[in-house]
């Protein structure tokens, strides 16, 4: 009742926003001479102004509230507000707004985020149960303001609260002041391309060619045994951590037909197979030459651990630490 109520209130806030008159002033956190105001999405410039003293103002005529960035004089980013009718101060490294409708419905979430984080340094909260606070609040308001600025600007900063189906419904509904917003766009690109290598699908096939041999992950995959592909890295302290766990499942396993296939994500031949030596890894390797693998698999972490069927379908994406032989324990007992 309380979320339903506060984004009401915020809809009947910003609803009257209209054409009128900006003024915005910031202070420079980059020591620049000017700085430049443009879209998000958009590479014309709406406005700039002169640095004096430490402090820019931006003033004029806007007849729809857009989701913006203040750009240095030499191309840096320096910060993303709102840009409405009204006196807009902005503070804080990132700028944070407040002074005009939309930008203090932002700025009041964000802060009232914080009092949950509080909870949980002291103790009141999980940090699941505010994660999960943090997911219902942030998709209440974006829900509420799919077609305007206040939901780009929200959506985009609190993108990584939003589990992925809401992700892509929300983005798919959303207008073009979501849909224009680049980080949003190659999110939304991203989770359609992992869609068809999540748990329940069949495997997604690849080739790297390296030492005068194709490499296929079909050469281990859908020929009737479990396998477990770990994308891991020499350089990588957690992937290394986790070797022992995919060993530990492999000797026990493997005279069943169990199969362990290691993935090296961006890793030099040379210092994968000294960390291999060092490991202990006997199982095989195939390089991800060129991103062929890791693309695929929409693997943008590692460990990225994944537990294949005997048919090729995928049946844990994810694992990590016991679960590793819980998952294979389960398959093969």
């Amino acid at each position: 009742m309380y979320i339903k109520t506060f984004i009401l209130l915020w809809m009947s806030c910003v609803a009257c926003v209209a054409q009128g008159t900006y003024s915005v002033t910031g202070k420079d956190t980059q020591s620049v001479a000017r700085v430049y105001l443009q879209e998000v999405g958009d590479s014309v410039r709406i406005d700039s102004a002169g640095v004096v003293d430490g402090s820019f103002t931006f003033s004029g005529e806007i007849s729809t509230p857009k989701f913006v960035e203040i750009l240095s004089d030499d191309g840096n980013l320096m910060g993303q507000f709102i840009l409405e009718p009204g006196s807009i101060v902005l503070y804080g490294n990132n700028f944070y707004g407040k002074g005009a409708p939309m930008n203090d419905a932002f700025t009041g979430l964000v802060n009232e985020l914080q009092t949950y984080d509080a909870k949980v340094s002291d103790g009141q909260m999980t940090r699941e149960q505010c994660d999960s606070v943090y997911a219902q609040k942030v998709v209440a308001l974006v829900e509420a303001h799919l077609d305007d600025a206040l939901g780009a600007r929200s959506f985009h900063y609190f993108k990584y609260w939003v589990e992925k189906f809401t992700f892509k419904r929300l983005y798919d509904n959303g207008g073009p002041s979501i849909r224009k917003v680049p980080e949003l766009i190659k999110d939304r690109a991203f989770y359609e391309l992992t869609a068809k290598t999540e748990e329940g699908m069949m495997f997604t096939d690849f080739a790297a060619e390296y030492d005068g041999a194709v490499h296929r992950l079909s050469d281990y995959v859908g020929k009737g045994q479990y396998v477990l592909v770990d994308f891991w890295a020499s350089w990588c302290g957690p992937c290394k951590a986790e070797i022992p766990n995919i060993i530990e499942a492999y000797n026990r396993y493997k005279d069943r037909g169990f199969v362990v296939v290691g993935i090296p994500v961006s890793d030099k031949p040379e210092d994968t197979q000294q960390a291999m030596e060092q490991l202990g890894i006997t199982y095989p390797q195939i390089r991800d030459e060129g991103g062929v693998a890791s693309t695929p698999y929409g693997v943008t972490f590692i460990p990225q651990i994944i537990l294949f069927g005997p048919d090729g379908m995928i049946v844990r994406r994810g694992l990590r630490g016991a679960d590793i032989m819980k998952a294979v324990s389960e398959c093969m007992e």
